[in-house]
């Protein structure tokens, strides 16, 4: 799900720029705080510098199973749920 998305052109430049920390709304008591976006853009800065050649998805992980339980731990989910 990862590689299909990091791969949505207008998206991956969205989160390259950091356009995306100027739309974060931190007051919504019933938002993320802007967490889970910001892992993403730390994943998406990562996977697209050049300068690595893995790089592990963990706190995106970790950010998801925070706000969605269903993906904490280690079973594995399909995209689809995602």
């Amino acid at each position: 799900a990862l590689q299909c998305i990091s791969n949505v052109p207008s998206l991956t430049d969205y989160f390259l720029r950091r356009d995306y920390l100027q739309h974060i709304n931190r007051d919504n008591p019933l938002g993320m705080k802007g967490e889970v976006a910001q892992a993403y853009g730390e994943l998406i800065t990562n996977m697209w510098s050049g300068k690595i050649s893995y790089y592990a998805p963990k706190a995106l992980k970790q950010s998801v199973a925070r706000y969605a339980p269903q993906f904490s731990g280690y079973s594995q989910q399909d995209s689809q749920e995602f």
